[in-house]
């Protein structure tokens, strides 16, 4: 032991020299985007079989909450077929969003997850070969859980919803009220309802889900319920925060969603835009 204390004392300055590299180089992964979104490109690869070997050994103790949450799933598809069924009118051709086949799900595996960071993403065991693109959200049973990032071949990573930089268009579903969340940056199960005009009246308890108006997540999905309201005199908007639906501490199966009408709604919306400058 003694030998060890005098390695270490010799070489000091070499090992202090170590240890400042690797800091630098995980602040400037965190803190520059440029260089966060090459990192994830790079890595997600061989990170990704990593953290999949990781999660195998993790899945075989946790098997009986997966078979709950499948149970769970099975149990909230088989109400929405029951209730899609009453929604179609034959005497029109009028059919849902959720029925006419604009939006394609692609289920897949967390095998990695942050919640600690101001900046939070996960890794998920699907890539560009399972039809996994840039741009996509994620969902689980539960609610919104984020956006995908960066994709290569067999993995991807994500944005989470506990991503202080990750925006969501969102809808108050007993008013209608559009609206924006995202998360803080403080706890993993609450996030921040942003933009709610003061003449909107809001409640505990009311429920919020995704607008459908970014192209990212279909109108309807859970976001979460409205935990506490506060409005100064002199503020346009209330301070609101939610808490989640989807529990980040736990994520394990999700579906990658692709609205199939993206590129085209946002083609028109780019002419606009040209159009008006």
């Amino acid at each position: 032991m003694r030998r060890l204390f005098q390695f270490i004392y010799q070489y000091r300055a070499f090992f202090l020299f170590l240890l400042l590299e690797v800091l630098s180089a995980w602040l400037v992964v965190n803190h520059n985007d440029y260089i966060s979104a090459s990192y994830f490109n790079s890595s997600s690869a061989f990170v990704g079989n990593v953290y999949e070997n990781k999660q195998a050994v993790q899945d075989y103790f946790a098997l009986a909450d997966v078979n709950k949450n499948l149970a769970e799933e099975n149990e909230i598809l088989r109400n929405r077929l029951s209730g899609d069924s009453i929604l179609i009118d034959t005497t029109e051709n009028a059919i849902p969003f959720g029925l006419s086949g604009q939006y394609e799900f692609v289920s897949g595996k967390v095998v990695n997850n942050s919640v600690h960071r101001f900046r939070n993403y996960f890794t998920l065991n699907i890539g560009e070969k399972d039809g996994v693109k840039e741009g996509m959200g994620v969902i689980n049973p539960k609610g919104v859980v984020g956006k995908v990032k960066s994709v290569s071949k067999n993995f991807s990573t994500a944005y989470s919803a506990l991503h202080s930089k990750l925006l969501i268009s969102a809808l108050i579903e007993d008013t209608k009220t559009l609206c924006t969340v995202r998360w803080s940056g403080e706890d993993p199960t609450e996030i921040s309802l942003e933009y709610v005009p003061r003449h909107i009246q809001v409640k505990e308890g009311m429920l919020v889900v995704s607008s459908g108006f970014d192209s990212i997540f279909p109108e309807g999905v859970k976001i979460g319920t409205i935990k506490e309201v506060e409005l100064n005199e002199e503020s346009t908007f209330y301070d609101i925060t939610l808490s989640l639906s989807a529990d980040f501490f736990s994520l394990d199966y999700v579906y990658v969603i692709g609205n199939k009408l993206k590129q085209e709604k946002d083609s028109l919306e780019t002419e606009l835009v040209i159009e008006d400058e």
